[in-house]
């Protein structure tokens, strides 16, 4: 067991590696050539990000979260290129399935050392840890296993405090923000590998070395040993080159690839990455103040990102903690709809056909957008809907 020191909280955050965000003075210009709308949002995210670095840091417990859990009813995984991925683009989304006590584990697929020392991945790292911690509202004390994927030797940690959050990392190297990888590391990069420029990529510390068959391989066996019902990633339906971080998009292509081999049913959800900044803020009050909260516990961590308030030239990148979009989703399976699911509803009529199965047939699109799916509510009290339960299956821990 390993024990985490808790981390040092600092007012005000930036981030300081991709110093090439605009922010001040180039905020203004690029507002001249967009007009009165473009000026107004650009103004308001520049607000959000002046709230995000003058408000004070606070904690807060979730109070619906036990002091220890030992099992969940769901699960949800998150497969990202670095750590605070996450945190940022995949928030609060990743913040609100914590606070509900849901099995949660977050797979790095790289290192994000940023062709660096062992120190400052490895500080990414106990970011990471600390951020969980303080949104699961239990000490930052983790034990270190392996995650089981036979033939590779890959780390797993698991918050003591709540045993339903984990963390799985990679720790493949950084590929730089255009994909064409760091002398550091023989230009290696996720990019090169999903384009086949290499045929192979080796871990940062030298435990594993992964074809872009292998890699897919693993990710699908990490996907299935979890058997999720939620996984998330980043965004796959951008081309290299349109302003997202090229591991972003590697990360999100492997695992959407690797997704097809994970057959439980679950949805698989891509996140909007560097280009959100751009969309309108829609993380407010609560929400971002908790999202800010984890970020900051995870920052004190990362000597690249500035926590000061003379660090004015990074606007724009704070600004991403004000915005969450979906960009696409796969669904495999209907969970509610497998072997021995119960639902039922406060109320139904069989006669026109709105029984409660119809609320879980797999249809999106219901009454009153489509009435031949699901169906108007019938005469039921306000705020009663429909439920399902689903047994819970023991999975086999041999191997």
């Amino acid at each position: 067991m390993t024990a985490c020191s808790t981390p040092s909280r600092r007012t005000g955050f930036m981030k300081g590696r991709d110093s090439g965000n605009l922010a001040g003075l180039h905020l203004v210009r690029m507002a001249g050539g967009f007009g009165v709308v473009a000026t107004a949002g650009i103004a308001l995210s520049v607000l959000i990000a002046l709230v995000t670095v003058l408000q004070p840091f606070h904690v807060r417990v979730p109070p619906s979260f036990p002091a220890k859990r030992a099992a969940c009813t769901s699960s949800a995984m998150q497969i990202v290129a670095h750590a605070d991925d996450d945190l940022i683009f995949q928030s609060p989304d990743v913040l609100h399935d914590v606070e509900a006590g849901r099995c949660v584990r977050t797979v790095y697929v790289t290192a994000g050392d940023a062709a660096k020392d062992d120190l400052y991945w490895k500080g990414r790292e106990e970011g990471s840890r600390a951020a969980y911690a303080h949104m699961a509202g239990v000490p930052n004390i983790w034990t270190t296993a392996d995650a089981g994927v036979p033939g590779r030797s890959i780390q797993l940690e698991t918050l003591v405090g709540a045993p339903g959050i984990s963390i799985v990392s990679m720790r493949l190297p950084d590929g730089s923000r255009a994909g064409a990888g760091m002398l550091v590391h023989h230009f290696e990069s996720l990019r090169r590998l999903w384009d086949g420029a290499i045929t192979s990529i080796s871990t940062v510390d030298g435990s594993a070395t992964y074809t872009g068959t292998s890699l897919r391989e693993t990710l699908a066996e990490l996907m299935t040993t979890f058997a999720p019902t939620t996984v998330r990633t980043q965004d796959w339906t951008i081309p290299f080159g349109t302003g997202d971080h090229a591991d972003h998009i590697a990360t999100a292509l492997f695992v959407q690839q690797a997704n097809r081999d994970f057959r439980t049913a679950h949805t698989i959800y891509a996140y909007g990455g560097y280009p959100t900044w751009t969309r309108r803020p829609n993380v407010f009050g609560a929400d971002l103040e908790e999202k800010r909260n984890a970020f900051r516990a995870y920052a004190a961590h990362d000597s690249m990102i500035c926590l000061s308030l003379w660090c004015l030239d990074d606007l724009a990148w704070s600004s991403r903690l004000g915005r969450q979009y979906v960009t696409a989703s796969e669904s495999t399976g209907n969970p509610a709809r497998g072997p021995g699911v119960k639902v039922t509803a406060a109320s139904e009529n069989a006669a026109s056909g709105q029984t409660a199965g119809r609320a879980v047939d797999g249809v999106a699109l219901g009454y009153p957008i489509d009435d031949t799916t699901g169906g108007p509510p019938s005469a039921a009290p306000e705020g009663a809907g429909s439920s399902w339960t689903i047994p819970l299956r023991r999975r086999s821990t041999a191997r």
